[in-house]
């Protein structure tokens, strides 16, 4: 038999997210990203196709972010729907 994984779920709340940088600080913080971690959304890309398939993360309050941080958070949320289709369920959830 087959031994499954735990699922770590983990909530990012980017409310009060003004910044490239704060967003990936917040991330560094809410995720147990590696040490070598690059702070990019390749980067992040990498990690959660990597090591983060057993993660379920949840991200509320993107309103400022959204509307602050524009073509990064379109691209950061596209990045999140290819990690979702590459591994074949929804496991990055935004509250939108």
């Amino acid at each position: 038999m087959e031994k499954k994984e735990k699922e770590n779920i983990y909530e990012i709340d980017l409310s009060g997210i003004f910044s490239v940088e704060e967003l990936q600080d917040l991330l560094r913080e809410k995720l147990p990203l590696p040490a070598y971690y690059g702070g990019t959304l390749d980067a992040l890309y990498d990690v959660l196709t990597d090591e983060g398939m057993n993660w379920c993360i949840y991200i509320t309050g993107t309103d400022d972010a959204e509307a602050i941080l524009g073509k990064y958070m379109r691209n950061f949320k596209k990045m999140c729907r290819r990690v979702n289709g590459e591994s074949g369920i929804e496991r990055i959830r935004f509250d939108d």
